[in-house]
């Protein structure tokens, strides 16, 4: 979610998720309080990460920035859902054989920080609303970071979820 105040927000999500979801406050908030990458350059994040259920990441953008132009237009908001998967450029060259709005072309990008971690994104014209980002999967070992976790609540394929198939038809080539 974009919010204006990170410091608020988070205490805030604190409160709701000890009555609704305490598992999210037994690991450490994995928080970065000045993103060094691309566009967002001065963003603030924190997530409240559970292994077992939803996590919550609430961002704070710099000023001038493009998610900080879209927090002054629309106001706080839900700015995007996530989906792992091992492979992201993989993931995207899918998507885009579907059809879908991938902004900048479906462009893979990588932490500097976190080297092994790779993200993409699909565009809410396709999504309805809410941006998608295809991201590397990933786990916290209570020390406030994210490390690499290959295959952790990662889709591999059609294989892996017999139901698949049926539920989302692979489209016609």
């Amino acid at each position: 979610m974009v919010v204006r105040d990170l410091d608020v927000a988070v205490t805030d999500w604190t409160k709701i998720l000890r009555v609704l979801d305490p598992q999210s406050l037994e690991r450490r908030i994995v928080r970065y309080d000045e993103f060094s990458s691309g566009a967002d350059v001065g963003m603030r994040w924190a997530t409240f990460v559970n292994d077992h259920s939803t996590e919550i990441q609430l961002i704070q953008p710099a000023p001038g920035t493009p998610m900080g132009d879209r927090l002054e237009k629309v106001g706080e908001h839900v700015h995007h859902l996530c989906f792992a998967t091992d492979d992201v450029p993989a993931a995207m060259e899918k998507l885009r054989a579907e059809g879908l709005h991938l902004p900048g072309g479906g462009q893979t990008f990588n932490d500097p920080d976190m080297t092994w971690q790779k993200w993409s994104w699909v565009g809410h014209k396709s999504t309805h609303g809410a941006l998608i980002e295809v991201a590397s999967p990933y786990e916290t070992r209570d020390d406030g970071n994210w490390h690499h976790a290959p295959g952790k609540f990662a889709y591999a394929g059609p294989g892996e979820h017999p139901s698949f198939a049926e539920a989302v038809p692979v489209a016609a080539k």
